[in-house]
């Protein structure tokens, strides 16, 4: 359905000849003058409505709907006045919308008679007058309506001035368009290209910079600046200006900051903050329906319209070229023939002898490479550990009393390192000493008395208590646990498990000795047929960056997975002991594993990946 959009209201009564509305009626030698002289649209439209209302007798207002775009009519004239209240002749506007003809309506709203005409070019629906007039007899009806349709004549030659002026301006579009497809079919490079086109752009359209980017992996990427043969590409600027491109690129459509006078919808946050105070267009090219590459236009005045279907145009003739010219450099083919072309047309040129001599040097360098040898060394992240590392663990069930020392602290041979709670063992050593002193008073008694049987029973009780009692002085003994020699703790933090039960055997602490040291060397098995027992290395840690430290292969363990990847656990000691080292310190290893060419060094892994892919996939 056709929306009219217009201010609502109710029109009151119809007003006599002679009163307020009748004033405000220009004469027709001044409406004739108005229509002459009319310099836009606007003019041409309320001075030919007020003609029309000056030929028609008895007319109380008038409304004249033109199409604004999108199926919505908007007022263009009302008459006699633009402050006219004319929201009542909206439904007999909607129906002669709806019916495309002409309508004589009578019993409307606030209005004795309603004539409305719609106006129609070459089956197309532009608008419709709508003329709220007194009672008159049919024939004199039929009159208005033959009047309007003349006069409607007048409102069809503006559309055909419009369309004209649209045409001129769709080839000057064209003309410009394929100007610059000229220029660039002059460039085979894509550098090249892009440089001369945004060059062309920014002296055709006044703009004080063009730029142009392409679209990398989702991305887009500023190819080439006007008036610029070179840019910082990790500069703010061109961060600001990827930003936009990209802002482009997502929504598939132009954006113009500021805005057009019609309305710019979609999202323009980097485009603001691109422009500032400044103008900004970009315009997306586009190649068998992906987003290609951006076209980015700044100056300090906003864009038109006309400028934008412009662009747009330039866009969509340069978008297929420029997708070739990429398409020719991203391929290794196309590339290469390019190359070895442009190469040997170089080489060819007398002016460049530095060509060859660079040429010659490359070789030299490559011959090099090949046939000379340098130090082979195999890289392994590398972890610093105690030689030896002793276990201090629960002697008995228990609960803990006290920890005064946590992971990092270094202790001496004989210090506690924890305490469990003895008051258990306290009041069951009493126990036994109490069972033991009745045990050999029964025992005794039963010696006075001669009564052997009695005495050997009180005898093995009494052995028993005893035998506990022992037990019970040897948990007391050992409910102190002390460090067994001069070391560092490298795990284990009981001071928030204070009054926690431990059971027989748990680990409480690991102790590292400090003057005995080894480095585990995580070694990958596609190196490790290269490490050898009694090679020599060098380690740097990361803690110790600036010292190098010699090791030495005394072990290669077996092989464990880490982060995904199969390692040999590969051991070597350090040449010196007065290192200040900690346990867990880790760096990174290099094992000397022989000389080999400078191109097998570089090159090997991928050899050997390349062999097992053949291996794996070849029948």
């Amino acid at each position: 359905m056709n929306s009219i959009s217009s201010s609502a209201g109710t029109y009151g009564a119809p007003q006599p000849p002679g009163s307020s509305g009748e004033s405000g009626r220009a004469d027709a030698a001044s409406a004739w003058s108005a229509f002459a002289s009319a310099q836009t649209a606007a003019d041409f439209c309320t001075s030919w409505l007020a003609l029309q209302c000056l030929q028609i007798e008895e007319v109380h207002a008038a409304l004249l709907l033109l199409e604004q775009g999108g199926g919505t009519f908007v007022p263009a004239a009302v008459w006699p006045s633009a402050q006219t209240d004319v929201g009542y002749l909206a439904p007999a506007a909607e129906q002669c919308l709806g019916e495309r003809q002409g309508k004589v309506l009578r019993g409307q709203p606030g209005a004795l008679v309603v004539v409305a005409y719609p106006v129609e070019l070459e089956g197309r629906l532009h608008g419709a007058v709508i003329v709220d007039l007194a009672e008159r007899p049919d024939e004199a009806l039929q009159q208005v309506l033959r009047q309007l349709h003349w006069g409607i004549g007048w409102i069809e030659t503006l559309f055909l001035r419009r369309q004209n002026l649209a045409d001129g301006a769709s080839v000057e579009r064209a003309r410009s368009a394929l100007d610059v497809l000229a220029v660039a079919a002059e460039h085979e490079r894509l550098p090249d290209l892009a440089l001369a086109v945004v060059n062309d752009l920014a002296s055709r359209f006044a703009c004080d910079r063009v730029a142009l980017g392409v679209d990398r992996r989702g991305q887009a990427r500023l190819l080439a600046l006007s008036h610029s043969a070179f840019f910082e590409k990790k500069s703010q600027f061109v961060a600001a200006l990827e930003n936009a491109m990209d802002e482009a690129l997502d929504q598939r459509r132009s954006i113009v900051q500021p805005p057009l006078d019609e309305g710019e919808g979609g999202i323009a946050i980097a485009h603001r903050d691109l422009a500032g105070a400044r103008a900004v267009c970009s315009v997306v090219l586009t190649s068998r329906g992906l987003g290609i590459a951006v076209l980015s236009f700044e100056r300090a005045t906003p864009f038109a319209s006309d400028e934008l279907r412009a662009f747009e145009a330039i866009g969509t003739l340069l978008a297929p070229l420029l997708a070739s010219r990429s398409e020719l450099q991203r391929w290794f083919a196309g590339r290469l023939a390019y190359h070895l072309r442009d190469t040997w047309r170089h080489l060819r040129d007398r002016r460049r002898p530095s060509l060859r001599v660079a040429l010659a040097a490359a070789a030299l360098v490559l011959i090099g490479i090949f046939f000379l040898d340098g130090d082979y060394r195999v890289n392994a992240r590398a972890v610093v550990e105690g030689e030896v590392q002793r276990a201090a663990v629960a002697p008995f069930d228990g609960f803990l009393r006290e920890a005064p020392v946590r992971a990092g602290f270094i202790v001496r041979q004989g210090q506690v390192l924890a305490t469990l709670d003895e008051r258990d063992l306290l009041v069951e050593r009493q126990r036994w000493r109490s069972e033991r002193g009745q045990h050999e008073g029964r025992y005794r008694d039963a010696l006075a008395k001669h009564e052997r049987a009695n005495a050997n029973v009180a005898l093995a009780q009494m052995q028993q208590a005893e035998s506990q009692l022992a037990l019970v002085e040897e948990k007391l003994a050992r409910a102190s646990i002390v460090a067994p020699f001069d070391g560092i703790v490298v795990s284990g933090d009981l001071s928030q498990l204070l009054g926690s039960p431990v059971e027989q055997g748990k680990l409480l602490f690991e102790i590292a000795p400090l003057d005995a040291w080894r480095v585990i060397l995580k070694v990958e098995d596609r190196d490790i047929r290269d490490v050898r027992v009694g090679q020599s290395g060098r380690l740097v840690l990361a803690g110790m960056a600036g010292e190098v430290l010699d090791f030495e292969v005394h072990n290669i363990a077996t092989a464990e997975a880490e982060d995904g990847k199969n390692v040999f656990r590969v051991e070597a000691r350090l040449a010196r002991s007065d290192l200040k080292l900690r346990p867990g310190m880790e760096g990174v290893g290099k094992i000397d594993a022989g000389e080999q060419s400078y191109a097998w060094i570089w090159t090997h892994r991928l050899s050997d990946w390349l062999r097992l892919q053949a291996w794996t996939w070849l029948p």
